[in-house]
Parts: C-alpha cells; sequence; structure tokens
C-alpha cells in the first residue's frame, strides 16, 4: 500500500466538515515541517574545522572472530527490479530478539552486475515505517542498481517493561547492563553482517550504505566509529550520549523508568545520567571522535525534539566530524513527516541523493 494510499484513506467516510478539519491539520503539519535550517560540510574551504580521521583499531569490546555465516533464508516477495529473501542467521549473543536471530529482509537487485549495498537499522521494537519508507524509496530511485538490506528489530534491546517495576536496586542496575551488553552484541552482529555481504558476487563490498532512525540513529554511528567498510552513513533524529538520552528522554517509556528510578531509588536524572555514562560507553559515538570521515555522513536531527537531548545531538555532530547537518524545526515524531507525502517526501529524496552521490556516481564515471 502506498503512503498516498494510507493517506487518502483518512478521509473516506468522513463528512465535508471533518475532511476540511483534516486537511486543516494537513496543512498545518506541512507547515510546521517546512523550516529548517541546514550546515553544509566543506573541509576543503575550511567553513568548518576538520577532524582528522584516525586509523585507530577497533574498541575491544567489539572485537569478534570472522566466521562463514550461513544464513537461512526464503523468498517473501518479487517484483520488477528485485528478489526479497529473508534471512536469518543466529547471534553473536543475547540481541534480545526471539531465538536470538539477527533477521533481515535481502533485497537483491536482479540487475546483472555487481552492486553497492545499503543496510538499513530498524527502531527496535518501535515503528517500521521509517525503515519501510526508505526501503521503498532505495528501491524505487536506484532502479536495481542498490541491494537494500534491512534489519528486522521486533523487540526492544532495553528491557523497558522490566525496568519500570523492578524494585531490586542491584536487579535495575543490572537489566541496564543487560540492555547495554546487547546494543554491543547487535553492532557485532551488523559488522558479521557486512562479512556476508562482501560474500557476495553480486554485492560490491567496497560500497556499503548505512541509514538508522532513532534509536537506530544512535547505534548507527557506534557501527560506523568502528567499521571502516562504511562508505555512506545516514543517521535520522539520532545522537550521541545513550545515557543523557535515556536519563532525560521525555517519553511513554522513559518517562515512566525515569520517575520509578527516582520514587525507588532516589536517581534524580543527573544522578542516572552519571551512572548509565560508563554502562553505555562502548555504544556512545561520543567516545571515539575522529573515526568518520564527515564526508561520508548525513544528519537529520530535530530541532524541538524532546527525546534526544540538544547536547546529544551536537555531540553526534561533533564525533562525527560535523558533517552536513538538517536541523528540522519540529520535535522528535513530527520530524519523520518530512519523510511523508506530508511534505512531499522530502527527507527520502535528501536520503537517496546522498546515496546516489556516495555509493553509486563514483563508480559510474
Amino acid at each position: 500500500m502506498t503512503d498516498w494510499v494510507k493517506v487518502l484513506q483518512l478521509f473516506h467516510g468522513h463528512r465535508p466538515a471533518t475532511r476540511w478539519i483534516i486537511l486543516s491539520a494537513m496543512g498545518v503539519l506541512i507547515t510546521g515541517c517546512a523550516s529548517r535550517s541546514h550546515v553544509t560540510y566543506d573541509g576543503r574551504t575550511g567553513s568548518l574545522d576538520a577532524l582528522t580521521v584516525s586509523a585507530e583499531p577497533t574498541d575491544p569490546h567489539f572485537v569478534y572472530v570472522a566466521e562463514t555465516i550461513e544464513a537461512e533464508n526464503h523468498v517473501v516477495d518479487r517484483n520488477r527490479h528485485y528478489e526479497i529473501r529473508q534471512l536469518s542467521f543466529p547471534s553473536i549473543g543475547d540481541n534480545g530478539q526471539v531465538g536470538n536471530l539477527v533477521t533481515v529482509d535481502y533485497h537483491r537487485s536482479l540487475t546483472p552486475g555487481n552492486y553497492p549495498v545499503v543496510i538499513v537499522l530498524p527502531i527496535w521494537g518501535r515503528h517500521i515505517y521509517p525503515s519501510d519508507a526508505i526501503t521503498r524509496t532505495l528501491r524505487k530511485r536506484s532502479n536495481g542498481r542498490v541491494h537494500i538490506l534491512s534489519v528486522l528489530g521486533p523487540e526492544f534491546l532495553i528491557d523497558w517493561p522490566r525496568l519500570g517495576v523492578e524494585t531490586d536496586e542491584q536487579v535495575f542496575f543490572d537489566t541496564w547492563v543487560e540492555g547495554a551488553e546487547r546494543e554491543i552484541t547487535t553492532v557485532i552482529d551488523l559488522m558479521r553482517l557486512i562479512d556476508w555481504a562482501q560474500s557476495r558476487p553480486e554485492i560490491n563490498g567496497n560500497r556499503i550504505g548505512l541509514i538508522g532512525f532513532s534509536h537506530g540513529a544512535m547505534l548507527a554511528p557506534a557501527l560506523a566509529t568502528q567499521e571502516p567498510r562504511i562508505s555512506a552513513t545516514v543517521l535520522v533524529m539520532g545522537g550521541a550520549d545513550p545515557h543523557e538520552v535515556i536519563a532525560r528522554c521525555v517519553g511513554a517509556r522513559t518517562e515512566g523508568v525515569q520517575l520509578h528510578a527516582q520514587e525507588t531509588f532516589g536517581w534524580s536524572q543527573e544522578e542516572m545520567a552519571a551512572i548509565l555514562a560508563p554502562v553505555y560507553g562502548p555504544v556512545n559515538a561520543a567516545n571515539y571522535p575522529g573515526r568518520v570521515d564527515p564526508e561520508t555522513v548525513l544528519i537529520f536531527d530535530a530541532g524541538k525534539d524532546e527525546c534526544v537531548p540538544e547536547s546529544a545531538r551536537d555531540s553526534l555532530w561533533e564525533a562525527m566530524g560535523r558533517p552536513e547537518r538538517y536541523t528540522i524545526n519540529s520535535n522528535h515524531r513530527h520530524a519523520f513527516y518530512t519523510m511523508t507525502p506530508l511534505n512531499f517526501n522530502w527527507m527520502r529524496k535528501k536520503i537517496w541523493n546522498f546515496f546516489e552521490d556516495r555509493l553509486l556516481t563514483s563508480t559510474e564515471e
């Protein structure tokens, strides 16, 4: 079902007055999301201070023994340009997903040749629209010139339900440690997925793209700082300093856990952030500055984000070397409307143009 069909279904069965209200609301959303600021990266002219990309080795937390991955797979769909196979293989540890499996929808181009691949990260345990929407855009605009590995994440990496009720402070803390370890495991699994992609004859292993949304845009930079094989990274409504996001995010799950920690253990937001900083340090992109070429990164964030603090957004931008950045004048959720027909798919077009330039243009010239 296309995005426009979903939007038009809002009108079905409504009276004219109701339709007018819906149209007015859509207009407000479009107007609100249209305002944005743009910071370009241009290290050559010195308009921004460029960081020197270092050749630091992979952090010890993410060292693993490479091995041949035998992925179970079956065809789930097929269209003019793509065959979609669902792959699954065992995680290297506890990844919080059913059966501790890594599950990926592989959109394999049917066009003969050797093409780049884009890895699309999910918002674990949450909305699938952003990852689904950008996958559709990549398929449509590439005309088969890009393979896509869309990672599925139906379950949370952090055990929010347990955190909301746990009364033993040590168990409460250990649950946070478990969540951080799952994130480390997930980053390693993504590195193993890259190993698998590079073993495929149809994939150009020197042209690998990565995109993450929200929680995925907090793990994507952690992966990018550890993985020099990534050629292009897009981060949408993410941030660095996950301990600050956890302690200050205004949201149904986080606020409930913050209040529970305050009432049960006396943890203030400042204390929670301080306690969790070393726990989530390994997946904090801010701890690995200078690892990524800023010309290979594109950032979108929300200027009124109530979940990812401004400090965490700026910290991510700094850690990535101050790359090109679009700041949308909206809150966390509404900023995503810029990738829908309500804002003429503006963000999706920007993302495609970036990937086309970084992954395709230089190989076709």
